[in-house]
């Protein structure tokens, strides 16, 4: 879905509340794009889906850069006070080099703000989870050990 600008929070809004069924269970902030780029937004919208749909869990799935783009903020708190359960983290590869050459990131120390960031989820989210995607020379049994060194659960994303 490409669109011609940023929807507001109003937007979103009443497009989820259109949406939304009783059968529903979970909210997940995900996309092709990073969704703490508008962190406010995800704030906001957690906020309201918490106070008008109390039994949904919601989820953000992350690139766990959160903290080097909001510089000065406790993200994980923030998420945390907001309504977020869940916090599912790209951890993408178990060392600094191979992280680079994979994610080719723009921020510096990139990967240790993904580990910083996973310590902070730990310490206010209820579940977090660190994910790798399934590519060859990438060591998931190390990326295990580092979610577990953390007290993260792990996945390998397919």
């Amino acid at each position: 879905m490409w669109l011609d600008r940023e929807p507001t929070d109003d937007e979103i809004w009443a497009a989820f509340h259109h949406e939304v069924k009783s059968s529903d269970r979970e909210v997940v902030w995900c996309g092709f794009g990073e969704p703490t780029i508008r962190l406010d937004t995800v704030l906001n919208l957690t906020k309201r889906i918490k106070q008008n749909y109390p039994n949904l869990n919601v989820r953000v799935d992350t690139d766990g850069l959160a903290n080097l783009r909001n510089a000065g903020r406790n993200v994980a708190k923030e998420l945390s006070e907001a309504g977020i359960y869940y916090v599912s983290i790209s951890l993408n590869a178990e060392t600094q080099e191979k992280y680079e050459r994979l994610c080719k990131p723009s921020l510096p120390s990139s990967y240790q703000g993904v580990l910083d960031y996973a310590r902070g989820c730990k310490k206010h989210i209820p579940h977090v989870r660190l994910t790798v995607v399934n590519l060859e020379g990438i060591d998931t049994g190390k990326c295990r050990e580092i979610a577990d060194d953390l007290g993260c659960d792990f996945e390998v994303r397919g």
